[in-house]
């Protein structure tokens, strides 16, 4: 026989001594109360391997989304110096006449100082490696990805979203940009509480119109000739059901955060 001292918890999540008296239990009840306690061995090989696939297929989606930014940021900058370059060429070589008779003196040195500038730009752009970095890898990070993570018998893919998933995400951004605006203006202009049922409508609204998540960009693919098709489907089936509860969860974080702002 061995004592057991009554527990109690309190609200940060310790567990406390209770005032009550000591009393006794046998060692069988004792094993029998720890066994219910889940231990990572309880844990199957199946579930640790798809939370690990998951971990990394989140890492390689965020990788992916910050590869993708750079790319478009420096093509969007080397676009608009091109623009720039392109329009002073035509305006003092092809269009001489019409220029001359507009602009005369400083503006056309300041063209040439530009286009001047604007070609060093380019020149250095690229002999620094910084085109490679920006614009080459980006557009192949899935080639060079896959090639590193060939070795563990996974591929991460592109997902091809259909029409009515980019109308989708196009309605859910208008929705949370209205509602965004509509509360601003609501407790800003209005001074409406948070228990008016315009303020209660477009909180909902904002939280119901988050943007998806989960493979909806990028996803990893299990090898069919390493993974037969049972443990295949089971890790599609094991993702969709995470990201469905990490969805919930974020709607149910969202709103419980409003609600404790709002006390």
């Amino acid at each position: 026989m061995e004592k057991e001292v009554l527990v109690t918890s309190n609200l940060d999540g310790y567990l406390t001594p209770s005032k009550n008296t000591v009393r006794k239990r046998s060692n069988s009840k004792a094993s029998s109360g720890r066994g219910n306690i889940k231990t990572s061995n309880d844990i199957s090989p199946a579930s640790m391997i798809f939370r690990n696939l998951l971990i990394l297929e989140d890492d390689l989606r965020r990788q992916a989304r910050e590869q993708k930014i750079l790319k478009w940021k420096f093509t969007i900058f080397l676009t608009f110096l091109f623009a720039i370059a392109t329009y002073s060429i035509y305006a003092l070589y092809f269009d001489n006449e019409r220029f001359e008779s507009s602009r005369k003196g400083l503006p056309r040195s300041v063209l040439k100082m530009g286009i001047i500038f604007i070609v060093v730009t380019f020149v250095l752009f690229h002999l620094s490696g910084e085109y490679r970095r920006t614009i080459v890898i980006p557009r192949k990070f899935f080639n060079i990805t896959n090639k590193g993570i060939r070795q563990f018998n996974v591929k991460v893919v592109k997902v091809e979203n259909s029409i009515n998933d980019y109308i989708i995400d196009i309605i859910r951004y208008l929705c949370r940009l209205i509602a965004r605006i509509a509360l601003y203006t609501l407790r800003s202009v209005f001074y409406c509480k948070e228990t008016n049922f315009m303020t209660r409508f477009f909180k909902n609204v904002k939280i119901r119109s988050q943007p998806r998540v989960g493979a909806v960009d990028v996803k990893l693919v299990l090898n069919p000739r390493a993974f037969s098709s049972e443990i295949r489907e089971g890790w599609e089936i094991y993702r969709d059901e995470f990201w469905a509860r990490e969805g919930a969860r974020r709607r149910k974080t969202s709103s419980e955060g409003k609600t404790e702002k709002k006390k």
